[in-house]
């Protein structure tokens, strides 16, 4: 590895880290709630699409099969989940949350707006522009 690849290699390191700790990421629990950033993540999911499976949800976020189970699991048992059974395949399960899922995200996600509000009105109109097209710019090269 070059210096010049190392020097890259730590500035993106670098940037995560900076962002991950700005946005919170790290904590036990994400906007003081009960839930961690990949739970939240998943009830955004359910919340945001349509019923889907299991397999498609853990694909789409790069979850581990097992990771995703445990945390699917704790959702049913909480009475944020129901699960059926699929027509064509019996093997697999529809996932949609229950009226108190959506109760549990709504809050989740009202609180996420309003942070990203707050980050956003400490910047002047410019600096919020340059942000949004340096945020799109990462988007689209990593995409």
């Amino acid at each position: 590895m070059t210096i010049r690849a190392a020097e890259r290699i730590a500035a993106v390191r670098r940037f995560n880290r900076f962002y991950t700790q700005y946005v919170g990421a790290l904590d036990d629990s994400l906007l003081r709630s009960a839930f961690s950033l990949t739970e939240v993540r998943v009830l955004f999911e359910l919340a945001h699409g349509p019923a889907t499976t299991a397999r498609a949800l853990g694909h789409r976020l790069g979850l581990d099969a097992g990771y995703l189970s445990r945390i699917l699991q704790r959702f049913r048992r909480d009475g944020l989940l129901t699960r059926d059974a699929s027509p064509q395949d019996r093997r697999e399960y529809w996932l949609r949350l229950t009226p108190a899922g959506r109760a549990a995200f709504a809050p989740l996600d009202r609180a996420a707006s309003r942070e990203v509000a707050r980050m956003l009105r400490s910047l002047s109109q410019d600096n919020q522009h340059r942000l949004l097209a340096a945020m799109q710019t990462i988007q689209r090269l990593l995409d």
